[in-house]
């Protein structure tokens, strides 16, 4: 803009005034872009208030999508102060009895004599103690005190979880070890020398990464070939005196783990040797210090049929062997003799529902937490029992689900006021909400509004024994807010708890009219409804081709599968979006791979999803973080206010260049008037004198 200053003053012309009046006049188009892009601002902010109540109503409805999750228990105990317990939604319902004869306890071992000081020096020597099979060699010096070797032993990066302390009585320091775990696994050994200790000097591998204990043994990249009949791992070995071991022979099948293998192997060498699995290595330690002439040996044998191979540690070349006895626990007076054991570590010992029935046998576990003896129960054992034991008790527990329900109502019922609010028109203001006539908008209430009045997916009359939400006590009223009935879904879920938790929250769960064809899976694109499936057998009668269509569609429309084995994949084309081409997307079901010769078998397959899963997918539509309907909307405003915001640098730009032109109009008008008022003072002066 220019510099230049108009006063006005020479000729009473306003000309600041004048200026400021025309450039008024050509705003108009940039106050037109400054108010459509404020509009735009105001719709994004709404939208992204909208978004973030969607977000709400997912989470709630996330919390509901899966009916076996949605199953829910009250736990309770006849005596909490001895034994108390929890439960999962894999859980039933019902009473259990326990007995507790013993709890776990973790091993504590007392160094006797102790010192006087905690100061007081050790000596210079080597204690060697061993914990859940694992040896620890503790070196001193003549300058060692009691403080430092509880430091030693602490500090230890090999450390296998025993804790060192000070316990001062009788005017002495005494040593303790603390084992971290309980159990039977779990204990101390002061050892007079180190043990002996196999390792295998490779790891057994996955995809070229350190193989684990639930790793199948077929996965390992030492395993190739197709097993047959009978496949075997052959386990030998020698005892601490040499003396051979039974051979113990491990049956490999498809579903056969590492930790089957380890299993075996301390069958075998029971008593005299522990194998345990790290880093992808087998190590194997006696358990006994001192010399030992034991080995290991692990072979692969070929069943009928078979062409698999197995790479397997051998013996003689692919252990890396620590002796046992080469050194020895020599630190004066922290023998074995000078410690006192003064708690045994021990598993805890429980029978459940009467089991197991022998006086003398019990089910061990070495924790108090005990979470794989009642399905989906965790119990937590805190006393002893007498012979009657004390009972758990589990029950539906119907609030929890009611609560969750609430809260998706509550949050759908946020959505409803906010659309509402933004698209109404006051006719006595007239005056329209921010979102009127939004057609994103229209489409949300709308695919959020089905789901609760429409016939929930996959489900069926006089099969299912509700088949819409309005059944188990939701409603919509006239203006599209929704409530729950208490009494009427109390009623439902009393008279069928598993068929309102599946309305709710059924996850293409699926089922089969066919004593052969039978459903498998289903994806997370797979289309809930009812589905034909036929399977065709050639002239052999081997399983040849299959077909798939939506039950409602004629019978021109079955489409094609793959079938892999004995399961039936649905169609899997995609369009040029990514998106499934066919409703039964990734839909699986099993076949028997041999037929009646040139027959074809039929069957209905039906797959249901509850209603908050039909809604969670349409709001996982709409709230998709690239490429969702609402983010879209959103991306498409930024487009509009930042093409304005173009517009009105481009229109400010103009107008400066507009406004500098009148500045100088003007200025060069006023500098010509004040001329001619001076000639004019001039003449009129010298007219005078004259």
């Amino acid at each position: 803009m220019s510099s230049i200053q108009l006063s006005g003053l020479s000729t009473g012309i306003d000309t600041q005034s004048l200026i400021a009046q025309l450039m008024a006049v050509e705003r108009r188009t940039i106050n037109m872009y400054e108010a459509r892009k404020a509009k735009h601002q105001e719709e994004k902010n709404v939208l992204s208030e909208l978004q973030g109540l969607l977000s709400t109503l997912q989470s709630k409805s996330k919390a509901l999508y899966d009916d076996e999750k949605l199953r829910a228990y009250g736990v309770a105990s006849s005596d909490e102060d001895i034994v108390t317990a929890e439960a999962s939604h894999d859980a039933f319902e019902g009473n259990h009895s326990v007995v507790i004869n013993q709890l776990a306890a973790a091993e504590r071992w007392v160094h006797s004599t102790g010192l006087e000081y905690a100061e007081d020096y050790v000596g210079e020597g080597t204690f060697i103690f061993s914990y859940n099979h694992k040896e620890i060699v503790i070196e001193t010096t003549d300058t060692t005190t009691l403080n430092d070797l509880v430091g030693l032993i602490n500090n230890d990066a090999e450390n296998p979880g025993v804790t060192a302390g000070l316990l001062f009585y009788n005017d002495m320091h005494h040593l303790v070890l603390s084992g971290n775990d309980a159990g039977t696994d779990y204990e101390i050994k002061i050892n007079s020398s180190n043990t002996e200790v196999w390792e295998m000097d490779w790891e057994f591998e996955v995809d070229s990464d350190n193989a684990t204990l639930q790793s199948r043994i077929t996965e390992l990249d030492q395993f190739s070939g197709t097993l047959g009949t009978g496949d075997t791992i052959n386990i030998n070995g020698t005892n601490a005196s040499g003396v051979a071991i039974t051979q113990v022979q491990l049956t490999v099948t498809d579903n056969t783990r590492i930790e089957h293998l380890i299993g075996e192997i301390n069958d075998a060498f029971d008593g005299i040797a522990t194998a345990r699995f790290e880093n992808g290595k087998i190590t194997l330690v006696s358990d006994a210090s001192g010399s030992s002439d034991m080995s290991i040996n692990l072979t692969f044998t070929q069943g009928s049929g078979s062409t698999a191979a197995l790479t397997l540690p051998d013996a003689a070349a692919d252990w890396d062997e620590t002796d046992g006895g080469v050194t020895t626990a020599d630190l004066a007076n922290f023998a074995e003799a000078d410690f006192t054991e003064t708690q045994q570590a021990q598993d805890s010992q429980i029978k459940v529902d009467g089991y197991p029935g022998g006086a003398n046998d019990w089910i061990t576990r070495s924790s108090n937490t005990v979470d794989d003896v009642i399905a989906g129960v965790t119990l937590h054992l805190h006393d002893v029992t007498d012979a009657n034991g004390e009972q758990i008790t589990l029950t539906r527990d119907v609030e929890s689900v009611k609560t969750n329900l609430d809260a998706f109502i509550s949050a759908y019922n946020d959505v409803v006021t906010n659309i509402k609010e933004n698209t109404k028109y006051s006719e006595n203001a007239d005056e329209a909400g921010i979102l009127i006539g939004d057609y994103l908008v229209r489409l949300i209430r709308e695919q959020l509004r089905t789901p609760l009045y429409s016939q929930t997916d996959g489900f069926v009359e006089d099969i299912d024994s509700f088949l819409n939400p309005a059944q188990i006590g939701l409603d919509l009223d006239s203006d599209g807010f929704l409530s729950l009935d208490s009494a009427t879904f109390n009623e439902a879920i009393a008279d069928d708890y598993l068929g309102v938790l599946a309305l709710i929250g059924a996850d293409k769960t699926g089922s089969s009219n066919s004593n052969d064809i039978k459903f498998y899976g289903a994806g997370n694109n797979t289309t809930a409804g009812s589905y034909m499936v036929k399977a065709v057998y050639d002239g052999s009668g081997n399983l040849s081709e299959a077909f798939i269509k939506k039950s409602d569609e004629n019978d021109s429309q079955y489409r094609s599968t793959t079938i892999v084995d004995n399961v039936i994949i649905g169609n899997t084309s995609l369009d040029s979006d990514g998106d499934p081409v066919y409703p039964e997307y990734n839909l699986q079901v099993t076949a028997p791979l041999t037929g009646t010769a040139g027959s074809t078998s039929y069957a209905t397959i039906r797959v249901k999803q509850g209603f908050t899963g039909n809604i969670e997918d349409s709001l996982s539509n709409i709230l998709h973080i690239t490429e969702g309907s609402l983010t879209i909307s959103q991306d498409s405003l930024d487009d509009k206010m930042e093409t304005l915001q173009d517009k009105i640098e481009l229109e400010e730009y103009r107008l400066g260049k507009r406004e500098d032109r009148l500045i100088q109009r003007f200025a060069a008008l006023e500098q010509t008037l004040s001329l001619m008022q001076g000639q004019l003072q001039y003449i009129l002066a010298f007219g005078s004198r004259s």
